[in-house]
């Protein structure tokens, strides 16, 4: 089968794919790097590839939309989302529904450290990365006192035993 319109060029720049007989079941991993990929790509991508274990984005197109598409992905192990502030509190449920989750980067997005109690579902989270908080109406990101973020992540070492914790460059 062919596609049409926006998915037949989606497949053809992702891996010059021009029918859906060429699309693999599983998907070792993705990388987008500032790109101009969104929430219709990423649509495009879980419609068609209900496995993938690696997904590495920063600095894309990518929202609170994009990551409800995320959240149906089977066998994912890794994902990064760092650098992208449109990814808010929105997306906490989906990312709950990745259970096969060991390596969580949302670094610079609007899911904070104070938030990550919420991934309670995510009981295989060998270590996360966030902001601590975000960023003001000058695109600046305040610091946090480090006894706010000691509370923090002690809360979350009892939600999830073993895991490092890294909140901005410390690692915990």
């Amino acid at each position: 089968m062919k596609f049409k319109g926006a998915e037949k060029q989606f497949w053809w720049h992702f891996k010059g794919i021009t029918n859906t007989k060429q699309i693999p079941d599983i998907l070792e991993g993705i990388k987008w790097i500032d790109t101009e990929d969104d929430d219709l790509h990423m649509s495009f991508l879980v419609d068609r590839i209900p496995v993938i274990h690696h997904i590495f984005m920063k600095e894309t197109e990518l929202t609170d939309e994009g990551v409800k598409w995320i959240g149906q992905i089977k066998e994912l192990k890794s994902l990064t989302l760092m650098k992208h502030p449109k990814i808010t509190r929105k997306s906490l449920p989906y990312l709950n529904n990745l259970t096969e989750l060991e390596y969580l980067d949302l670094w610079r997005t609007g899911i904070l450290l104070a938030d990550i109690r919420e991934l309670n579902r995510l009981k295989n989270l060998r270590e996360i990365t966030v902001s601590p908080t975000a960023r003001d109406g000058d695109g600046a990101y305040p610091e946090m006192d480090r006894d706010s973020i000691l509370e923090k992540v002690i809360e979350l070492e009892g939600l999830f035993p073993g895991c490092i914790i890294n909140v901005d460059s410390d690692r915990y």
